[in-house]
């Protein structure tokens, strides 16, 4: 049990829970805090994560819990599926945990376009009703299984400024969400990660799965409150200078012993643990440094994670001890797959953590080892990757079904064609910084005149000009080459500093357009 006492003296502000043991730890500032009991469970088959989750679910109900056996959760969900293209739909796990441990609600599947409007019903409904949630968190593959892609996890914990609960509030900041993640390596155990809201809505990704009604959602199951509002954080940084690994260092350790989060009987390791030397990982984009917690100097039980450019607190986990694989001995591995001596090969490794076919655990890396113009990928435990998913750097793309893509000097902006909204994006972290709604029916191309910002609509035949800074509609061109004369599609279009070119795909043909001739609106 937690001293209390201790805990209360160094905190501004505790918020009670009914029916809820917290945990709240020394924040310098006052949060609202949801932390509950929930076990872990690994998946017990590699794609059994959806069943994991819902198994450590039943067992974490404030009162009426359930212990239930994997296997007869993944039998449950089997026989809710609704759609087929899933191991675990949101539907099936839903009916499982409704048929197998009644809860004292009801399971309801909530999925929004935005990530940040479902993470305060999130916060919402923890707060008011105490039971942890089941989270879609992204549809990619995350063990040697690759034709398994969903990653299902259990939020057991939010920390925000301020009650969500509390009259008349619709906007909250999301400081950390604490989870467990099942998918592990199968005999290990799951991993409670703690992260910081910008590194969680880094990773938090909308279904992606042809044909699902999800498509581009982002999916809970969770019981919906009855008022809407969203749970912000700032962007993850992900390019500039790396910070100097004594730095990195340093901010670990300020942050556990400022935070005190080894008051939670969970990370209590760290109380005695000793730090090791940081790994660097993704050195050339997305990157961040790992600080290993040890109580033996060689196998780590616990990790910080913080950004490589900025030192910020990402997350902290604990796992099952590992000792993390020096740098000389992935290049040995390595090189027993190629042929030629190590001084002739001049081989190079790096940390990295790949998404693709290769997919880790980001406590977890593979070391990157580049020899006679090959490279094999090795993971911690020494298996080796002979081919290795490509590395470019890359930032959130919030919308699923993009068309269109400009650059007006500062921010990128895309235009979405399910939500009509057109959207900048800081290009540093993929953050949205400007949304817009657009009466656009079709949009088929963006372009940028130095001005202003050019949407192409198919359906209604016109290009229109957006002021990026305000949003409004300050002109519009109508294509005046009718569809029996030449044109037939719209697809595409383009600034060449005194005219607008669009493309006619199916015609064959490049049509050019003078701005000057406009439209008011």
């Amino acid at each position: 049990m937690l001293n209390r006492k201790s805990i209360i003296k160094s905190i501004c502000t505790i918020v009670a829970v009914t029916a809820l043991m917290i945990n709240t730890l020394a924040w310098a500032e006052p949060l609202h805090s949801v932390m509950l009991t929930v076990p872990d469970h690994p998946e017990e088959a590699l794609n059994w994560c959806g069943p994991a989750t819902g198994q450590m679910l039943m067992e974490g109900y404030p009162s009426g819990s359930c212990t239930v056996l994997q296997e007869d959760v993944w039998i449950a969900i089997q026989g809710n599926k609704v759609e087929t293209m899933w191991d675990t739909d949101p539907q099936g796990l839903k009916g499982a945990m409704n048929s197998l441990c009644t809860p004292t609600g009801s399971w309801y599947v909530y999925n929004r376009n935005t990530p940040r409007k479902l993470m305060f019903w999130v916060a919402y409904w923890m707060t008011g009703n105490s039971y942890p949630v089941a989270v879609l968190k992204d549809t990619l593959s995350h063990n040697s299984y690759t034709s398994h892609t969903e990653h299902w996890i259990a939020v057991r914990g939010v920390i925000t400024d301020v009650d969500p609960t509390s009259p008349g509030t619709t906007s909250v900041n999301l400081q950390y969400v604490w989870f467990n993640d099942p998918a592990v390596d199968l005999g290990d155990t799951s991993i409670e990660r703690f992260v910081s809201g910008s590194t969680w809505y880094s990773e938090f990704l909308p279904v992606s799965k042809t044909g699902s009604s999800f498509q581009g959602k982002y999916v809970a199951v969770i019981e919906p409150p009855t008022v809407s509002g969203v749970a912000l954080a700032p962007p993850e940084i992900l390019v500039g200078r790396i910070i100097p690994p004594d730095k990195a260092l340093a901010s670990a350790v300020r942050w556990i012993k400022g935070k005190k989060i080894y008051e939670l009987k969970e990370y209590r390791v760290l109380k005695k643990a000793r730090p090791l030397k940081p790994l660097l990982v993704n050195k050339a984009h997305g990157g961040y440094y790992i600080i290993p917690y040890s109580t033996d100097s060689i196998n780590a039980s616990a990790a910080v994670l913080v950004n490589a450019y900025t030192g910020g607190f990402q997350e902290v986990g604990v796992f099952k001890p590992v000792r993390y694989l020096p740098k000389e001995e992935a290049i040995k591995v390595a090189l027993v797959q190629i042929e030629g001596s190590a001084a002739r090969l001049n081989p190079k490794a790096e940390l990295v953590l790949p998404r693709g076919d290769v997919v880790t655990s980001r406590y977890f890396p593979l070391w990157k080892v580049t020899a006679g113009g090959k490279v094999i990928g090795v993971s911690q435990k020494k298996h080796v990757y002979t081919r290795m998913p490509r590395m470019e750097f890359s930032i959130p793309l919030p919308s699923v079904k993009a068309e269109g893509l400009a650059w007006d000097g500062k921010r990128l902006w895309v235009v979405d064609k399910a939500s009509k909204k057109i959207r900048g994006l800081d290009p540093l972290s993929g953050a949205v910084v400007s949304t817009f709604n657009v009466d656009i029916k079709k949009p088929k191309g963006l372009t940028f005149d130095g001005k202003r910002l050019w949407i192409a609509d198919e359906e209604t035949m016109k290009i229109t000009a957006i002021d990026p800074q305000s949003g409004q509609v300050v002109s519009i061109i109508p294509i005046r080459i009718p569809r029996g004369k030449g044109f037939k599609s719209l697809e595409g279009i383009a600034w060449d500093g005194q005219y607008l070119w669009y493309t006619d795909r199916q015609a064959g043909r490049i049509f050019r357009l003078y701005p000057g001739n406009l439209k008011k609106k």
